[in-house]
């Protein structure tokens, strides 16, 4: 379970923080939600934009999260890229100085 709960972060590219706030933050909503789409079953003149207003609500977070997570993840790969050149570039200097 450890296992399969580091690599949903890291295949998510989140800390264990970020994570838990964004999951909480989206499943309370969510419980709030569905209670107001009770009450709603019973009474339908009540809150009869919740169910709409839910599912834009996710589509635009989970649109937005997946563009923050596009972007830090090539991040993540331009930061790889310039420590590999800044590393072999201290190794060749190094190099140089020695000779």
């Amino acid at each position: 379970m450890f296992n399969k709960s580091i690599g949903h972060l890291k295949e998510n590219n989140m800390t264990y923080g970020e994570h838990f706030i964004f999951a909480c933050v989206n499943g309370l909503f969510c419980i709030k939600t569905g209670l107001l789409l009770i009450i709603h079953s019973i009474i339908p003149a009540c809150f009869s934009c919740a169910g709409a207003n839910l599912t834009n609500y996710l589509n635009t977070v989970f649109t937005n999260d997946n563009e923050l997570l596009s972007l830090k993840t090539r991040v993540e790969a331009f930061k790889k890229i310039v420590y590999h050149y800044r590393s072999t570039e201290y190794k060749n200097y190094k190099k140089e100085c020695n000779e």
